[in-house]
């Protein structure tokens, strides 16, 4: 998810910047559809977690890192709602109609609204920084645990770990 999350951020920054164009409109279509895409693929991780519960790793000894780890993952799930959702209210409210791939169209989820528009284009913007940020303590927690702990942390979230 991360490594799609950072496309899509990287997508989304390329679309922005573009003039005005067909080859605009054409990654803001892309940019769109894999947003909600994730937002799927999210609802579809949420769902598997809740049907197939793991423990926590168990080479995390430090309380505070176990609550870190934890408020970690509460927050990366939050915006992986939060952030397509955003970018979904923000599409609604400027009242650009959106079809996922051309195919699907999607319902607005507010009325047209121009104001709106620009809060949740800001909220969005806002909370894509803070995806960021969390995605980068992630791997950097990860990271320190496989090079300096010697742990299996990192091979346990990438279902490949083995205990100890």
């Amino acid at each position: 998810m991360a490594v799609l999350i950072l496309g899509q951020v990287a997508l989304g920054k390329y679309a922005h910047e573009l003039p005005l164009s067909p080859d605009k409109l054409d990654a803001m279509m892309w940019h769109k559809s894999m947003g909600i895409t994730l937002l799927l693929l999210a609802a579809m991780r949420m769902t598997w977690i809740w049907m197939h519960p793991r423990p926590p790793p168990e080479f995390v000894s430090a309380s505070w890192q176990r609550m870190a780890a934890r408020l970690n993952h509460i927050m990366l799930y939050v915006l992986m709602f939060a952030v397509p959702l955003s970018g979904w209210l923000m599409n609604s409210a400027k009242n650009v109609p959106f079809s996922i791939f051309r195919t699907i169209p999607l319902p607005p989820l507010i009325g047209p609204n121009e104001s709106r528009g620009k809060l949740f284009q800001w909220w969005h913007e806002v909370l894509v920084v803070a995806i960021l940020v969390l995605i980068t303590v992630h791997v950097l927690a990860a990271l320190w645990h496989h090079f300096r702990k010697r742990d299996n942390v990192l091979l346990q979230m990438l279902g490949i770990g083995v205990k100890p």
